[in-house]
């Protein structure tokens, strides 16, 4: 898992706002607040996953359910992930439209594009 490459695919979605919060943890969010995916301990992330994809996700090896965020259907990647870097990529911009998908209409027409709807 490429930590760097990551993060600079989460800073190039429209709208990321990247701050470092609870002692050194990388979060990047949009409008606001509403997480997309966070980096920590040098070596892993979680982001939000669909939930028709959370349970095959949490039995990839060093991928499980992500401690306080679970509930909200997010997931923990480990640094022997065996995920290819494009593969989590796909997975955080996942995130970003399901965070998107939630916001009221007028700031989800300012993130997307016309015809760029997930």
């Amino acid at each position: 898992m490429d930590i760097p490459a990551l993060k600079a695919h989460s800073e190039s979605l429209v709208g990321i706002r990247h701050d470092v919060k609870w002692g050194g943890v990388d979060v990047y969010s949009v409008h606001q607040t509403k997480m997309v995916c966070i980096f920590y301990d040098g070596e892993k992330m979680a982001c939000k996953v669909p939930e028709d994809l959370f349970i095959m996700m949490a039995e990839i090896p060093d991928c499980r359910p992500a401690p306080h965020l679970a509930r909200a259907g997010w997931i923990e990647f480990g640094k022997n992930c065996p995920l290819p870097t494009v593969e989590i990529e796909n997975i955080i911009s996942r995130s970003w439209h399901l965070v998107v998908d939630k916001l009221p209409k007028y700031v989800q027409k300012s993130l997307r594009p016309v015809g760029a709807e997930a």
